[in-house]
């Protein structure tokens, strides 16, 4: 009951809202929600990494979230500011897969708004929950710090329930990352993004200068 519901609201909002309007609600509930987290602190990478494995900081809401600890981002002096992270199974797979069962299929809404997010944001959503994904995690890096240096969350792959990916090849640049390697991490992680340092002066950034 509650999966036909959640179709129909998807539905219900972009004709009453359009896909711009929808967009937006699903921003603003990522959002809400990361505000409602709190802050956190961490002396450094590996004390975040633990808790980020053990459930205790807000990433871990979104499920098995698993730091790839051998794709260290590392700035222009070779230190350490980042790294990358992926997410075995998308929060809503299964919410996904009882609408299907349920329903038959996402509502028209799902792509449409997928789509222009793809447009008017970045070219980064498979579906129309991925505007919710992307805006939590972007907020709840604000509230973040490690070493007492603030972060910032990059989104840089992530596969549909069909099997299509999206790849953000200038943010893949930007921290010196082969797409075709994040591209291959797609066979066994749904979604896969970075948190950094803020205003870190990356290598990739050199390259590009």
């Amino acid at each position: 009951m509650l999966d036909v519901a959640l179709v129909s609201l998807i539905q219900d909002m972009s004709e009453k809202a359009g896909v711009e309007g929808t967009i937006q609600y699903w921003s603003r509930v990522g959002e809400s929600l990361a505000k409602r987290m709190g802050k956190e602190a961490y002396m450094g990478w590996p004390s975040f990494n633990v808790a980020l494995r053990e459930g205790r900081t807000a990433y871990s809401i979104e499920g098995g979230v698993i730091a790839l600890t051998d794709l260290a981002i590392t700035d222009v002096d070779g230190d350490v500011v980042g790294y990358i992270y992926a997410l075995k199974t998308c929060v809503f797979h299964h919410t996904i897969l009882r609408i299907r069962y349920s329903v038959g299929e996402l509502p028209r809404a799902d792509q449409a708004v997928a789509e222009e997010y793809n447009n008017s944001v970045r070219d980064t959503a498979v579906c129309n929950f991925c505007v919710i994904h992307q805006r939590f995690r972007e907020e709840i890096s604000r509230s973040i710090t490690v070493a007492e240096q603030p972060l910032e969350c990059l989104q840089l792959a992530n596969r549909g329930f069909v099997g299509e990916t999206k790849i953000a090849e200038v943010s893949l640049r930007k921290i010196g990352i082969n797409p075709e390697y994040v591209r291959s991490l797609l066979r066994n992680y749904a979604c896969v993004y970075s948190i950094l340092m803020k205003g870190a002066r990356l290598k990739g950034e050199e390259v590009e200068d």
